[in-house]
Parts: C-alpha cells; sequence; structure tokens
C-alpha cells in the first residue's frame, strides 16, 4: 500500500476551520440568548405595565388628579402674573385635560405604556412652554416632574422607565438652551434635576417591585389558606366523629354532616347561629361547665334522640350514646369551643364486624360444600321431572324439589358473602344508568310492571364496583317493593348528590307500613329479617357501602320505609 500524506497547511486550515465555526456558533447562540433575554424584557416590561390592577388604577387616578391640581395653580398663577394669555391658556388647558382623563382611565385598561408615554410627553409639552415663554428657572417647574418619573418607576419596573427619565432631562436641557443658551448654571440645575428623574424612578422601581413581591406572597398565601380551607371541609366532614363549633353566646357555627344528623335529625340543616339548648339540654349543661370551669365535672357519656319522630312518621328514630369533648378555640380571647362527639356505638360495632368476618369465613367455606350435593340435587329433580311426566303429583314433587333447591342455592350465595368487604374493581360508572338497569332487569322476576319510578336532578357519577353497585341497588329495590302496597309508582327512586360531603345519594322510598320502632336498631343486622327472607339483604348494602367509602341508613318518612343510600363522587378530569 502506497502511504498517502495529507499537507500540514491542510490540516492546519480545516482546524482553523473548525474552531471558527464553534466560535460562530457560540458567539451566535449567546447573541440569541441576549436577544431572548432583551425580549423576555420587553414582554414582561409590556405586561407588567398592561395588566393594570386596582392598585394600580388608583395611581393613575391620583397622578391624573395631581396632574389638575398643579394645572388649576399654574392657571391661578398666570392669571395673578403678568404671563401671556397664551401660559394661562395652556394652563388651563392642561387642567382641564388633566381633570377630563381622570373619569377617562378605565378606557386605557390594557394599553397603559402607550398611555403613560402620552402623557409624560403632555407634561414635558407643558414644561418646557411655561418655561420658555415665563424665562424662569428650571427648578421652579421641573420639579413638579419628580412624582410622575417614581410612578413610572412604579409601572415599568425596567429599563423603560429609565428611557423616560432619560426623555424628560432632555427635553429640559432644550429648554434651558433656548432660555439661557446654555449657561452654566442652568446646564447644572438642569443635571441635578435629571439625576433627580434617575433617583426618583429607582425609587419607584424599588417600591414597585416590593409591592409586586408583595402581592405576589399574598395571592399565595391566600391560595394556599383556600386549599387548606377546602382540604379542613373535607376532612372535617369525612370525619368519624360528630364536629360543632360554638361560640361565647352558645350558638352553633359551625357543624360538620354527622353531627348534623345526630343531633337534628335526617340530613336536617340547622338554623343560623342556632342555639346549642335546641339540640341537647344535656350537652349544654355540659358545655356551660366547661365554659365556667375550664373542664367538665361530669364526664360520663349523654345519650341523644336522633331524629325524634312524629305521630304519623316512620324510619330514623333511635337514641346514641356520645361521649363530648371540648377544646377552646381561642383560650387567650374565648371566642369559643369546639365540641367532638365521639359514638361509643363504635366499637361494639367494630368487635361485632370482627366476628362476622370470622363467621363469613367459615360460612363461605360450608357454602363451598354445600352448593356440589346442591347442584347433584337439582339435576336428580329436573331429570325425575322428565321420566314422570304422566303424573301430576310427581311433577308438583319435583317441582317444589327445583324451587326449595333455587332458595337454598340463593341463602347458601347470600351466606358466602356475609364477610365480603373487598372493594373489588372500583370503576367510574353513571348511577342513574346503572339504577334504570337494575329496574328494568327486575320488573320481570319480581312482577313489578310500573311499580318503580326514577327521578334523578343530574347524571351523578360514582367511582364504585359494578357488580358490588348491582348488588346493592338489587337488595333495595327488591326489599322495598316486598314491602310496598304493590301499586304503580309504589317505589319512588330519587338521585341527587351532595356538593358539601362529596357524595351521590339515592333514595329509596316505599309506600308499605314502614319499620316499627322495635325494629329500627335490628334491620342491618345479620340474619334479622321480618319478613321470613334471609334477613342478609341489607347487612350486605351495608357492607359493600361501607367498603366503597360510603354508608346506607333508614332516613326519615311520613309513609313507608325509606332507606338512604350515600357512594363517594367520581372526579371527573375534563
Amino acid at each position: 500500500m502506497v502511504p498517502v500524506a495529507v499537507a500540514p497547511t491542510a490540516t492546519s486550515s480545516i482546524r482553523c476551520s473548525v474552531a471558527l465555526t464553534g466560535t460562530q456558533i457560540r458567539s451566535a447562540s449567546r447573541a440569541a440568548s441576549r436577544t431572548q433575554r432583551k425580549d423576555d424584557n420587553k414582554r414582561d416590561d409590556t405586561n407588567r405595565a398592561r395588566d393594570i390592577d386596582a392598585t394600580g388604577l388608583r395611581l393613575l387616578r391620583l397622578l391624573a388628579l395631581y396632574r389638575g391640581v398643579v394645572g388649576v395653580a399654574l392657571a391661578v398663577l398666570a392669571a395673578g402674573t403678568d404671563a401671556s394669555i397664551e401660559t394661562y391658556a395652556a394652563a388651563f388647558a392642561y387642567a382641564a385635560w388633566a381633570l377630563t382623563s381622570l373619569f377617562a382611565l378605565p378606557l386605557f385598561t390594557g394599553r397603559t405604556p402607550s398611555l403613560l408615554l402620552v402623557q409624560l410627553c403632555i407634561d414635558l409639552a407643558l414644561i418646557a412652554f411655561v418655561l420658555v415663554s415665563t424665562q424662569t428657572r428650571i427648578t421652579a417647574y421641573a420639579a413638579y416632574l419628580f412624582p410622575i418619573a417614581a410612578a413610572h418607576g412604579w409601572f415599568f419596573r425596567s429599563r423603560t422607565a429609565f428611557a423616560h427619565a432619560a426623555l424628560a432631562t432632555i427635553v429640559l436641557l432644550l429648554a434651558e438652551w433656548f432660555v439661557r443658551n446654555m449657561s452654566v448654571s442652568g446646564v447644572t440645575q438642569a443635571a441635578i434635576v435629571g439625576a433627580g428623574y434617575f433617583l426618583l424612578t429607582a425609587v419607584g422601581m424599588l417600591l414597585g417591585g416590593s409591592a409586586a413581591d408583595s402581592e405576589r406572597l399574598a395571592i399565595s398565601r391566600s391560595e394556599d389558606i383556600r386549599r387548606f380551607a377546602q382540604v379542613n371541609q373535607m376532612v372535617i366532614s369525612e370525619l368519624s366523629d360528630g364536629v360543632l363549633a360554638v361560640n361565647a353566646d352558645g350558638a352553633v357555627i359551625m357543624s360538620n354532616p354527622r353531627a348534623r344528623r345526630w343531633l337534628t335529625g335526617d340530613d336536617a340543616a340547622m338554623r343560623p347561629n342556632q342555639s346549642i339548648d335546641d339540640l341537647s339540654a344535656t350537652l349544654a349543661q355540659r358545655w356551660r361547665s366547661f365554659v365556667q370551669h375550664g373542664s367538665t365535672v361530669d364526664g360520663s357519656p349523654i345519650t341523644v334522640n336522633i331524629g325524634v319522630r312524629g305521630e304519623n312518621e316512620t324510619g330514623l328514630a333511635k337514641s346514641k350514646v356520645l361521649a363530648p369533648r371540648f377544646m377552646p378555640i381561642d383560650v387567650q380571647k374565648d371566642e369559643g369551643t369546639i365540641i367532638f362527639l365521639e359514638d361509643l356505638d363504635q366499637a361494639q360495632a367494630e368487635a361485632q364486624q370482627i366476628k362476622l368476618a370470622a363467621l363469613g369465613r367459615l360460612s363461605a367455606s360450608i357454602a363451598h360444600e354445600i352448593r356440589n350435593p346442591l347442584s347433584a340435587i337439582k339435576q336428580a329433580a329436573q331429570l325425575l321431572a322428565e321420566e314422570v311426566q304422566v303424573s301430576e303429583q310427581a311433577v308438583s314433587l319435583s317441582k317444589m324439589i327445583d324451587k326449595n333447591t333455587e332458595r337454598i342455592d340463593r341463602i347458601v350465595r347470600d351466606v358466602s358473602l356475609l364477610g365480603r368487604r373487598d372493594r373489588g374493581s372500583p370503576e367510574i360508572l353513571s348511577l342513574p344508568t346503572m339504577t334504570k338497569e337494575c329496574i328494568e332487569e327486575l320488573i320481570p322476576h319480581i312482577n313489578a310492571h310500573g311499580g318503580y319510578q326514577l327521578a334523578a336532578s343530574s347524571d351523578v357519577k360514582v367511582r364504585v364496583d359494578k357488580s358490588h353497585l348491582e348488588e346493592m341497588l338489587n337488595n333495595l329495590l327488591s326489599n322495598a317493593w316486598r314491602h310496598s302496597r304493590k301499586n304503580k309508582g309504589s317505589v319512588r327512586v330519587t338521585i341527587g348528590s351532595n356538593a358539601e360531603t362529596q357524595r351521590a345519594i339515592i333514595a329509596v322510598h316505599d309506600d308499605g307500613d314502614g319499620v316499627a320502632k322495635n325494629m329500627v336498631d335490628k334491620i342491618f343486622e345479620p340474619f334479622f329479617s321480618g319478613s321470613g327472607s334471609t334477613g342478609l339483604g341489607l347487612y350486605l348494602v351495608r357492607e359493600l357501602a361501607q367498603a366503597a367509602g360510603g354508608s346506607v341508613r333508614l332516613g326519615q318518612s311520613t309513609t313507608g320505609a325509606r332507606f338512604v343510600l350515600e357512594l363517594p363522587l367520581a372526579i371527573v378530569k375534563l
């Protein structure tokens, strides 16, 4: 192979070319960065001056009023001296323009930079005209622009404000040149006044920047406060305890939904500034003891009646044992008291839940063992029915066997669900659509044509497992029809939502005899039934609702029974 030699000059040229290209690229990049920064500064400058808020509008009005007062003063001075009629007319026109602009400022919102520049040019034109016509010293009128220079610094907060100060200084120097032909004293005075313009512009920029920082901090803090208030409201609404805020006079100024439900009934809203004496005399006595002595002498639980019913009312009417706890809102100023109401039945319910969970696991294993022979019995009954078609009695007996095996299978299925509290696979579902589908599927099986009326305020979305929602709706709807008068529209279903608690609410109301008073406390217990069923339907509804983060309760009604199911609203992102 013949070696190929590369000339050193060519290699050097290539290296120089590459180095030069890299230098050009870096220089172009720096130039582009400087240009971008200039554009950004100019854009920020324009945006700051354009986005006039209430404070900026007030400052513009103060400047307009300041100009009007100065213009009137110049007109009065011109009228009282031997000044020319032109000076008097110019001062009067300037005052009229300033006072007119005081009322026309809102029309210039969004064009503040142009407005400030035009106003400054008119100011300079007036001062230059007065200086030339009156032949007075520059300090006599030029100091009038000091507040205006500071205001321009406040508005722009950039080099544009210094450009305005430089423009004012140049105009004063030109006016001095026309008046005194650039005397040393005149130039010195103009330079001092111009330096004052720059100094006050810088002061205005500092004040404006500080005001902007304070405003941004205030906005940020207000947003944080708003978010914290929303979080606090949601946390308080979700507490298992009831919460009341009582002022020094004993008026309830805040309450969460659970406290309202315990003290006033089924979702009843408290009246504004309702007295604590109207809610519970025992609770009011404990509160007064806490206010007077700093602690309650009696720490025993109290009993309150939930939703005291009238003579013809059915539904939520039972007593609840609560343990109140008191905390002062402000110890020094005695602003009021926070009262926490703890449900003592909750511990007992949790213990019962543990027992039921163990029972559910046992029942599930037993149910699995029962289903195998049950399927064999059902299949044998069907085969027997095919063989004994000639005997009506045998056919009737086989149908009885088949019917009872289906009943046993249903009982086994309900028992297997006894300990079911898993969340399943939650998804966003339309509650009105799901309810309508469940009603349509349920009607043929229970012969309830025309028996249901559905009303929905809006397309309420919930996030829950679909099979769990179907199970809850089917149990509530079938239970309502079973206890109704079975007429057209006997069962009314309403769907709505509560923005405060972020809950979807479905109420199933029948026209039956309602729930007897001695059964109100037991209807959600497992295996309790007043109609011969397994007694697991409402219990399963409660378990599945709690697993989904919701609840079910017996509501108040004047006729029949009204069951209220609450589920968390789904957050739908647009």
